[in-house]
C-alpha cells in the first residue's frame, strides 16, 4: 500500500489521480483533506471470498440492482438494498432515439456514457442491426462497452473527458446517446476536432423518496458502493455524509462527485464494471 499527496484542487487532483491509478492498475482510495488529497493505493489481489460475513450497501436503481446484489452474494456478503435513483423515458418517450436508429448508417460513430444508455440504444435497434453495423461505437467504460456489445473505442480513464482526448478528428455524424443530466465533455471535445454531434437524450434518472430513518442499519453496515454521480447526490440528499466506514466508487466521475459532496475517503474501482466494483470492495475491506 502506498501514500501520495498531490497538491492541487479537489477536481484536477482527481484527474490526476486517476491516470496514476490506471497506470498501475490498482483500485485507490481518495481521501480530501481541505485542498489535499491522499492517495492509498490498494493491491487488488484479494479474493472476493474475503466478503464472507460483510454488509453491503447496493444504492442502484431497483431495476439494475440484481446483478450487482447477486455477486456480492456470491462472494459471501449480505446485501442491503437502499435504491435512492430511478431510471424512466426521457421526455419525448425515446422518439428521438427511435428516429436516431432509422437513419442508424447516417452515423460513422455511435457514442454510449453509460450502461443505461448502451441498454436503451441496443434495444432501439433494429434486430440483427449491430451485427452488420457500418459505424463504430465508442464507450466510456468496460460496463457500458459489455452492456452494448462491444465497443471500437474505450478511454483508459473511463470519463467522457477521457474519451474526448482520445476521440479521432473526422467531418462525418456522431451519435451521442447520453442520460439527461450526463456532462458535455466529450461533446465539446468531439465538435473540436471537427465532428457534427447529435445529442440525443435516452433516459433521465429521478431521485427517489425512501425511508430516511435507517440509519442504524447503515450504521451496521462494512461498506457501501455507488455506481453513479446521480445516486451519489441522491444519497446525500436523503442522508447526508451518512455512510458506512468504506465508500466504493465505480469510476472517477462518481468518485470525483462524492468528495466534492464531502464523502472521503473514496475507493475507486480499477475496472469501471460490476466485476471490478465488487473487487474493489473486496480489496478495501481487505485492509482494514
Amino acid at each position: 500500500q502506498y501514500n501520495i499527496t498531490l497538491r492541487q484542487s479537489p477536481r484536477v487532483t482527481s484527474h490526476l489521480m486517476m491516470i496514476y491509478f490506471v497506470l498501475h492498475d490498482q483500485p485507490l482510495a481518495l481521501h480530501e483533506t481541505q485542498s489535499l488529497v491522499d492517495i492509498k493505493i490498494m493491491a487488488n489481489d484479494l479474493p472476493t471470498a474475503s466478503l464472507s460475513g460483510r454488509r453491503i450497501i447496493v444504492t442502484r436503481s431497483a431495476q439494475r440492482a440484481g446483478a450487482l446484489s447477486k455477486m456480492f452474494r456470491e462472494a459471501g456478503a449480505e446485501v442491503i438494498e437502499i435504491a435512492v435513483t430511478d431510471t424512466v423515458d426521457p421526455a419525448d418517450n425515446g422518439q428521438a432515439l427511435r428516429e436516431a436508429c432509422q437513419v442508424i448508417d447516417q452515423y460513422d460513430w455511435v457514442v454510449v456514457t453509460s450502461p443505461e444508455g448502451a441498454h436503451r440504444f441496443r434495444e432501439a435497434m433494429t434486430a440483427g442491426s449491430l451485427e452488420h453495423r457500418s459505424f463504430k461505437i465508442a464507450a466510456v467504460g468496460t460496463a457500458t462497452a459489455q452492456a452494448v456489445g462491444g465497443a471500437d473505442l474505450i478511454p483508459v480513464v473511463q470519463t467522457g473527458r477521457s474519451l474526448g482526448e482520445i476521440f479521432p478528428s473526422g467531418s462525418g455524424r456522431v451519435l451521442l446517446a447520453v442520460a439527461e443530466s450526463a456532462g458535455d465533455d466529450f461533446e465539446i471535445a468531439a465538435r473540436a476536432q471537427g465532428w457534427s454531434v447529435d445529442r440525443i437524450v435516452t433516459y433521465q434518472t429521478v431521485p427517489l423518496t425512501t425511508a430516511t430513518d435507517r440509519e442504524a442499519e447503515i450504521r451496521g453496515c462494512d461498506a457501501i458502493t455507488f455506481a453513479s454521480a446521480s445516486a451519489a447526490r441522491a444519497w446525500v440528499t436523503l442522508f447526508g455524509r451518512l455512510t458506512p466506514a468504506v465508500v466504493v466508487a465505480m469510476g472517477p466521475t462518481t468518485a470525483t462527485a462524492l468528495s466534492e459532496l464531502g464523502i472521503a475517503p473514496v475507493t475507486v474501482a480499477g475496472e469501471q464494471s460490476l466485476q471490478g466494483l465488487v473487487g474493489a470492495t473486496s480489496s478495501a475491506l481487505g485492509s482494514r
